[in-house]
């Protein structure tokens, strides 16, 4: 997990300097909330829903584009012989489309750096195995203006995972502040 944090704070690090050009440029930290679902080709004695979360920050270079990072949890899918755990970090960029006042479409895509552990229980015995690799993500939501400093977000996130599509539908909170 810590390797997929350094690699988004690496990320983070190499396209900052880029806000440094943009005078409107504001910073926001953000938390989603919500249902994971992994598409897994497997029987019926499999839970492939959990709970998960994301945590990052952003930098709104302007009105229609940012360039975000941050932390996410999968959670965990889980049958009679097996459990995965899935977390990663994550950059990319973030869009907006605003609507109306308070109100805006938002799009976003980039990689994620995951990290996923399975646990095999076999005749009593288990063994734990570990994996990791860097894909893609990407995601539609909207944004609600409640204040300034303060919006509400749903959004649908589709994670490629070693060839497994997690899916999460997720509430959330994005608190602006100028840089």
């Amino acid at each position: 997990m810590n390797k997929n944090l350094g690699l988004a704070a690496v990320l983070m690090a190499a396209v900052l300097p880029v806000s440094a050009l943009a005078q409107t440029a504001t910073m926001y930290v953000t938390g989603q909330f919500g249902k994971t679902s992994y598409d897994l080709d497997s029987g019926s004695n499999v839970d492939d829903e959990d709970n998960g979360y994301t945590m990052g920050i952003g930098v709104r270079m302007g009105p229609n584009v940012a360039i975000e990072g941050g932390y996410v949890d999968l959670g965990e899918v889980s049958g009679d012989l097996f459990s995965r755990e899935t977390t990663g970090g994550f950059a990319g960029l973030g869009l907006f489309i605003p609507l109306q006042p308070g109100f805006e479409l938002t799009g976003r895509a980039g990689l994620i750096a995951w990290d996923s552990d399975t646990t095999n229980t076999l005749g009593g015995l288990k063994s734990t195995e570990s994996d990791d690799g860097t894909d893609i993500y990407f995601g539609i939501g909207a944004a609600f203006q409640v204040s300034r400093e303060l919006h509400l977000t749903v959004g649908f996130d589709r994670y490629d995972i070693d060839d497994t599509d997690v899916d999460m539908l997720s509430l959330g909170a994005k608190f602006y502040f100028a840089m």
